[in-house]
């Protein structure tokens, strides 16, 4: 047994912010008055040094770079964690469309909240975005002088096709010091430009807002120029579809003077730019100034606008729709500042409900910003990074609560199309999981019928067959099938997934309808058990070369009406609703009917063998702590390599990883067997990080198993362990051939 002295300083860092933290406020309310702006500074900065503390000390976190001298010196790209830090999913290549593009800035509590933990954290609080349909450019935002975005939005936003920036920001009098260091020579601004360059690159990000938010010295205006020029040329041989983003506070005078709009006064920084983010105190005819201030650019001019209303154009709130209206008629671009004010402020009546409506009033007047999903194989169970419990494949593994952007899958438009009388709205319910920890809920009466628009998209099919799969809870009272909208040559086929046995008829008269039913049943031993309640429905499609181009979910309480379902897809324009309230989704009424949706994959292929990939761990260097004479803690990084990278010859490739534990010779406590495993937690890179893991002192070995999983969202089969050993003062690590699977677990990490 030895203690780790890393551990202990990590621990003293802790206790000493704690402490730190409780004496600063405690001063602070015994204060007569203290200005608002500078309490959040203060409560910006805590949590800084907590973050840094944590990625020095403990888990890898992400955090922003507050030195020129950490930019030059590179300090994250030779980071230790860096690995962690870095996004995994690449960006898909976006074929830019002559639009208005609307951005969204996210500025949440000064950054780095529960977004930071790049693994997940417990508890299942923090904003998430789910309207990723609408959003061009996402941009994450705080205070600090280089702002890196987490991982996990980086994740989420390229799985929807969306460029995520970091912010580069100079402020006040510290900014206006930070910029003569930056702007000395045409050599240090050239400098920095390239390492801004490299960390985006590095770090799998798409480019940089920059905003400099304070006087710049007149000597010192060519190079700020340079800066930016040298910064976009560098993004853009490093990453040819990045974008720089310039911030409207500085004019070509080096005057702090925001002007609003695109003018003769800021035009400079536009030339050298892709793009303009205006301030948000603009009027109405600002908008079609800068239009025409543009020229061919004008979608690249950015009409800002504050979500929280502090005197911008139109009040901001839920009254965001009115300044985006006047930018869309003024031809230009738009960017909503702070759209996490409906989670900060908490909006009522809730959340989901809040952002849903918040959403839907810019959905009614700015265009879907792309389709999604755009190739196969596509897999979603409708994950949107947070849940309270974490299935595989209908079993639980964890009954925790958890946060973790990087596991949001593909959300859906989730518009209804129903017939006006028959009741029917949809949510997102995280009361069950297939995969993940959600799933899509339905709601109606006896008589519903309708259907939920899941996703706009433009799949081109090559394939003689598609494989499809979508599963429905066993204690659905409402009936759900699937239905893909198909073109093939010059006509338009609407295809029907339903269950085996089907009693769904065509009529004749329907020459564009196809009802296939699902090659075989549920396994009825695996549905009747207790850790699985879903049934799970697959197809064989042999449609030719063809185009999908919208898939839809359909419900129905008795009997489907092809005819009047067809009718709804050729007129869209019924009632539409896209949000479930409060009252109806928690009904007890036996008139209330219910129905879930858990995933949906849609495949060229079929599904490939379980057996892979070959995972080989790269050993591990556990250092354990004696926490009293009953416990002691241990941390360690696990990594691993695949000896196979693919599943089979065609585009699935395993992208998660799930890691679980089990101890042997644990007596005290909550024992688990070498034949139970428990699920740790879940990671997107090749890497889990375990820290002050908590062991009885009786136990005398862990053993660490990994499961990956593909983009087909199939789980691979779980490794053989990788054995951390305590049983003298030098642990080991080594392979054993003994494997078991996983189960529930009450104790995730």
């Amino acid at each position: 047994m030895y203690f780790s002295v890393r551990v202990l300083r990590r621990r003293k860092v802790r206790v000493f912010i704690a402490e730190a933290r409780r004496r600063v406020f405690a001063i602070l309310s015994k204060l007569p008055a203290i200005c608002s702006c500078c309490i959040w500074r203060i409560q910006v900065a805590t949590a800084m040094v907590e973050s840094a503390a944590e990625s020095e000390y403990g888990s890898p976190v992400a955090q922003p770079i507050d030195t020129l001298a950490d930019l030059a010196g590179q300090k994250l790209l030779k980071s230790p964690v860096r690995e962690f830090l870095e996004g995994s999913v690449p960006l898909p290549l976006n074929i830019e469309a002559k639009r208005p593009q609307l951005l969204v800035c996210h500025d949440y509590k000064g950054g780095y909240q529960e977004d930071k933990w790049v693994q997940g954290r417990k508890g299942m609080e923090g904003y998430v975005l789910w309207h990723w349909h609408l959003v061009d450019v996402f941009v994450y935002f705080s205070h600090s002088l280089v702002t890196i975005p987490p991982p996990g939005w980086i994740n989420a936003g390229h799985k929807h096709g969306v460029p995520v920036l970091g912010t580069f920001i100079t402020e006040w009098a510290r900014g206006a010091s930070v910029c003569r260091e930056l702007l000395a020579s045409a050599e240090t601004c050239c400098m920095y430009a390239s390492q801004l360059a490299d960390l985006a690159y590095g770090l799998g990000f798409d480019g940089w807002l920059v905003n400099i938010e304070n006087k710049v010295d007149t000597k010192d205006l060519p190079r700020l120029h340079l800066f930016l020029q040298h910064l976009r040329q560098c993004m853009h041989t490093l990453k040819p579809n990045s974008d720089v983003i310039w911030y409207d506070a500085v004019t070509d005078e080096g005057d702090l003077d925001w002007q609003n709009c695109l003018n003769e006064k800021n035009r400079s920084f536009f030339a050298v730019s892709d793009g303009l983010f205006t301030n948000y105190t603009w009027s109405e005819g600002m908008a079609k100034l800068s239009a025409n201030a543009a020229g061919e650019r004008n979608f690249e001019v950015y009409m800002g606008v504050d979500v929280f209303g502090r005197n911008t154009f139109g009040g901001g709130g839920f009254d965001c729709d009115k300044a985006l209206k006047v930018a869309r008629e003024g031809e230009v671009s738009a960017a909503l500042f702070a759209p996490a004010w409906v989670y900060e402020t908490n909006q009522p009546p809730s959340f989901e409900i809040a952002q849903s409506r918040w959403w839907s009033r810019i959905e009614d007047c700015w265009p879907i910003a792309r389709c999604s999903p755009i190739a196969l194989p596509f897999f979603t169970d409708f994950n949107r990074g947070c849940g309270t419990r974490v299935a595989v494949e209908g079993k639980e593994v964890s009954t925790q609560p958890w946060f973790n952007l990087s596991c949001q899958n593909l959300q859906p438009i989730l518009k209804v199309i129903a017939l006006s009388e028959s009741p029917l709205e949809v949510s997102m319910s995280h009361e069950a999981a297939y995969s993940g920890g959600s799933c899509i809920k339905l709601t109606g009466s006896d008589d519903s019928q309708g259907l939920v628009l899941l996703y706009e998209c433009n799949v081109p099919v090559k394939t003689r067959e598609i494989h499809t799969s979508y599963c429905v809870h066993v204690d659905d009272q409402l009936h759900i099938c699937i239905a893909l909208i198909i073109h093939r040559e010059s006509s338009r086929i609407v295809v029907l997934l339903v269950e085996e046995g089907s009693q769904v008829q065509v009529p004749s008269t329907l020459k564009n309808c196809v009802v296939q039913q699902a090659t075989r049943k549920a396994d009825l031993e695996t549905l009747n058990s207790e850790s699985n309640k879903w049934i799970v429905r697959k197809h064989v499609l042999e449609l030719g070369i063809c185009a999908l181009s919208q898939i839809y979910a359909v419900t129905y309480s008795h009997e489907l009406d092809v005819k009047k379902l067809i009718s709804l897809v050729e007129d869209n324009t019924l009632t539409t609703r896209t949000l479930i309230t409060d009252s109806v989704a928690g009904s007890k009424d036996p008139e209330i009917l219910h129905g879930m949706l858990g995933h949906l994959r849609i495949s060229t292929e079929r599904e490939h063998d379980r057996e892979l990939p070959n995972i080989v761990f790269e050993g591990c260097e556990p250092q354990w702590t004696q926490k009293s004479e009953a416990w002691k803690s241990v941390s360690l990084t696990l990594r691993w390599g695949l000896v196979q990278m693919h599943s089979s010859p065609g585009n699935c490739q395993w992208v998660q990883y799930h890691v679980y534990i089990s101890k042997d010779g644990e007596s005290r406590g909550c024992s688990v067997s070498r034949g139970d495993p428990e699920f740790l937690g879940v990671s997107v890179v090749k890497a889990f990080s375990v820290q002050d893991l908590l062991i009885s002192s009786s136990c005398t070995m862990l053993n660490f198993h990994v499961q990956a999983h593909c983009t087909c969202g199939l789980p691979g089969a779980l490794t053989a362990p990788c054995i951390v050993s305590n049983s003298n003062s030098n642990p080991s690590s080594h392979l054993d051939s003994d494997i078991s699977g996983p189960v529930l677990n009450k104790h995730a990490v």
